[in-house]
């Protein structure tokens, strides 16, 4: 008979921790709608013109501004995602007591806490948009939606750290 702290961490959830893998899978979801509806209203004189997060990322890459796409990029989409993927993973599929995930669920409740930077690539994106001649921007539904994406996942991934043992 195995043990109840082998196999996934959703095998050690009561409580409130039970919700933890909908709160990473709604988190995904958030996190994919959030990067692709309008996050940023741009106007400049006579025209307005909307970007999501994605759309604001690639534009630096259009810019040639490569750093700030390449840190746009991997704090606004790649990590998210992979951090998310890797709760999922754990939560669902992996056994938390096997050599590799402790250092895994570790590194995972180490990085959450840069997850923050997230939400600052959103302050970065309109700062930019903002500091142009003669333009203003404003937050829309997009940055909402993918902060508390980021917020969501940040607390699931705090709880696995928890269930864990770390």
């Amino acid at each position: 008979m195995r043990s109840n702290l082998s196999g996934p961490l959703s095998r050690r959830a009561t409580g409130i921790d039970r919700s933890v893998g909908f709160v990473l899978a709604a988190s995904l979801v958030a996190l994919v709608v959030g990067l692709l509806l309008p996050a940023i209203t741009v106007r400049s004189l006579f025209f307005s013109w909307d970007l999501s997060l994605i759309e604001s990322v690639l534009a630096f890459l259009d810019d040639g501004d490569w750093f700030l796409f390449v840190i746009t990029f991997l704090f606004s989409v790649a990590f998210p995602v992979v951090k998310i993927i890797t709760g999922l993973a754990l939560w669902f599929i992996l056994d938390a007591t096997d050599a590799y995930a402790r250092p895994v669920i570790g590194w995972l409740a180490f990085l959450s806490k840069w997850s923050m930077l997230d939400v600052f690539i959103i302050a970065l994106i309109v700062l930019v948009a903002d500091g142009r001649l003669l333009t203003s921007a404003d937050i829309q539904v997009g940055a909402i939606v993918f902060s508390g994406a980021v917020l969501a996942s940040t607390w699931a991934t705090k709880r696995l750290s928890t269930l864990a043992g770390n």
